[in-house]
């Protein structure tokens, strides 16, 4: 686990993003780019209208897409062994790629990569909700996501 963890912190923002883009891929079949930009739309209006979720970020927490997807690949290789081989294939295979970063967006990413852990639903009115399923999180490698997840898309610094 040692080595994927520092392969993965000396990715690149740009490698990273793709990495995450891949391994989501290989868990569901990722949308296009319009639906995926959608998702972060709705994301970002989840997590804007919840007050409750900025317990969650942890005080001197920012985040850029890079580093986001960072600790999601890192939370990903310790709690879903399974995809070790997916990630580590990603990474030294650029050409594996399935899409290209610049099309894609992190905080959607995430939600699609920890679909277990985390969830985006839109109601019959059209507001969206944003849903973290409750775990000991303050030191785990999901807190350390939600927290870098939520700077990322509140822009707390």
């Amino acid at each position: 686990m040692t080595s994927i963890t520092g392969t993965i912190a000396a990715l690149t923002g740009e490698e990273a993003i793709r990495v995450l883009a891949d391994t989501a891929d290989y868990q569901n079949r990722l949308p296009d780019p319009a639906q995926l930009r959608a998702l972060d739309t709705g994301l970002r209006d989840a997590t804007t209208d919840d007050t409750e979720l900025a317990d969650y970020v942890q005080p001197g927490t920012a985040a850029d897409a890079g580093d986001l997807a960072r600790a999601t690949l890192v939370h990903l290789a310790a709690t879903r062994p399974d995809l070790i081989p997916v990630i580590t294939r990603a990474i030294e295979d650029p050409g594996y790629a399935v899409r290209d970063p610049v099309t894609l967006t992190a905080g959607a990413l995430v939600v699609l990569a920890l679909q277990t852990e985390v969830k985006l639903t839109r109601n019959a009115q059209g507001r969206w909700t944003f849903t973290v399923h409750k775990h000991p999180m303050r030191d785990s490698t999901l807190g350390q996501v939600i927290s870098k997840l939520l700077a990322y898309l509140t822009g707390s610094k």
